[in-house]
């Protein structure tokens, strides 16, 4: 049994570790190694008390059979994947924030210049950057990372470390990438929408005014017209990614609250 115990506890490690690894706002190289490793040991430390007991009821058959080690080979796969795939879940929080931001940031012509990303490795642009610090803090301010605690804590009750569960469907997988999209451009649909009617109107100046220069005088204006239209709409921009995290917020207590 105490063998069974730390198997099960193991596991729980290993989802906790793989959760804390790919999450998107400590994932990114400015967290150092070490405060990864502390957050999935004291994750581990208070989940495996409480799950990992009947986890270990369903090792004990296991454990000491014929290919028992390949069976917690499977297990252990099983946990990472399971970890990644609930981390890549509340990565999604920030993918419509950063869809904004290099919509904008493509319209003002902002694209030329990238610089890295601070929560993962990926190259991005100034407006995606500012965009995400504030998805960041209304994520935090939001005590969003509760319900993603909770989340994770509840996913072993729901999925138990060493017993069968279901996948979820291609329609729930489906139905959530395709809101993060669509949130992205309703963030931003103001600025959208008024960057959009000035290159209409820009384009409409060249056709009937071929000596009026895009590149000279098209592409100062978006960059003037995109700065006031993030100053003027502003507190629309930050209403609506507060709408969306409440969103997720409600949707992740009421699943697993």
């Amino acid at each position: 049994m105490f063998e069974s115990l730390i198997i099960a506890s193991t596991l729980v490690l290993f989802r906790c570790a793989a959760f804390v690894a790919f999450l998107p706002p400590v994932a990114g190289r400015n967290i150092p190694n070490t405060v990864k490793i502390g957050l999935a040991v004291a994750l581990t430390v208070v989940l495996a008390p409480r799950y990992a007991g009947a986890s270990a009821i369903g090792l004990m058959a296991t454990v000491h059979g014929k290919g028992a080690w390949l069976w917690l080979a499977w297990l252990a796969a099983r946990e990472t994947l399971l970890g990644i795939a609930l981390a890549w879940l509340f990565g999604l929080c920030l993918v419509p924030v950063r869809i904004a931001g290099a919509w904008i940031a493509q319209e003002m012509g902002l694209t030329m210049a990238q610089i890295t990303s601070a929560t993962d490795n990926q190259q991005s642009n100034i407006i995606s950057q500012g965009f995400e610090a504030l998805g960041v803090l209304l994520f935090f301010g939001l005590n969003l990372h509760h319900a993603m605690f909770v989340v994770l804590g509840s996913s072993f009750a729901s999925r138990p470390a060493a017993s069968a569960w279901s996948m979820p469907t291609w329609d729930t997988v489906m139905y959530t990438i395709t809101k993060v999209e669509h949130q992205g451009f309703l963030i931003i649909a103001p600025i959208g929408i008024l960057m959009f009617v000035v290159t209409m109107t820009l384009l409409v100046t060249m056709r009937t005014a071929p000596q009026f220069n895009f590149m000279t005088y098209g592409m100062t204006l978006r960059l003037v017209v995109g700065v006031a239209g993030m100053v003027l709409f502003f507190p629309d921009v930050c209403s609506a990614m507060q709408h969306f995290l409440n969103q997720v917020s409600t949707e992740s207590w009421v699943a697993h609250g």
